[in-house]
């Protein structure tokens, strides 16, 4: 019967009803996130899985990866010098270029700029795929009778590997950072705010390493013919399943 009492858990109650709510409202806006990044994702793999072409996206990652190498380590009068080339392409060595050709382009890099560079790059990179695509074709050739391409199934075979392999790295990181975000409140910062753009750069980053690890997957995989296969025992046999004879 106490008015001030009433006044008070209506107070409370409204209190906690809309914490709840904001609640419940960013829970909304953190799957909205994940929605939109799930879509571009699911959408490249079922391209792969319905047996598309993936080539030209193979030739944009080519295209992306040597550009951003290079547009990133130039100075600001947009050239390279010879030890942010290393820098720059020093774990490409083995997969998209020979040792050697990283070294003669080095012995280029005073005399080019960022732009030249970057075609020069480009055209030896889309060489050396040439050729390992030959070397892929003229391996496999004897299972494709169908007039398939053996290097357009293995570009579909390793991109959906490398997408499955990180987007599950990627969603472990991004429920790590959904756990932690709300802490961000503290800091006078909105935890959307914060969990949007982090999780936009997270996604930006898997987006780069896929494309990197895919590309270094194509130019250094090594492919086993005419080997053995056994059919071995994978299951224990106990005194219970083993039966008679």
């Amino acid at each position: 019967d106490a008015k001030i009492l009433s006044g008070a858990i209506e107070n409370a109650q409204k209190s906690v009803e809309s914490r709840n709510f904001q609640t419940r409202k960013n829970v909304l806006q953190y799957d909205d996130v994940m929605n939109t990044q799930r879509e571009v994702i699911y959408k490249q793999r079922r391209q792969v899985l319905d047996g598309e072409d993936v080539h030209a996206a193979i030739e944009n990652m080519l295209t992306n990866i040597v550009t951003s190498l290079v547009s990133g380590h130039a100075g600001e009068q947009g050239k390279l010098d010879r030890e942010g080339f290393r820098l720059a392409t020093g774990h490409l060595a083995g997969a998209l270029f020979s040792q050697a050709q990283l070294q003669e382009l080095e012995g280029q890099v005073d005399t080019l700029s960022a732009d030249e560079l970057t075609q020069r790059m480009l055209e030896l990179a889309r060489e050396n795929y040439d050729r390992r695509e030959q070397e892929i074709n003229t391996m496999m050739a004897p299972l494709f009778r169908d007039g398939k391409s053996p290097m357009r199934e293995l570009e579909r075979v390793i991109l959906l590997r490398v997408v499955d392999e990180y987007w599950m790295d990627h969603i472990d990181a991004m429920t790590e950072l959904r756990q932690g975000i709300g802490l961000r409140a503290y800091g006078q910062s909105d935890p959307v705010v914060e969990y949007k753009r982090e999780g936009f750069d997270m996604f930006e980053q898997m987006i780069a390493a896929i494309q990197e690890e895919t590309l270094r997957r194509l130019f250094t995989v090594r492919l086993k013919t005419n080997e053995e296969i056994r059919r071995e025992r994978v299951a224990k046999v106990t005194g219970e399943s083993g039966g008679s004879d």
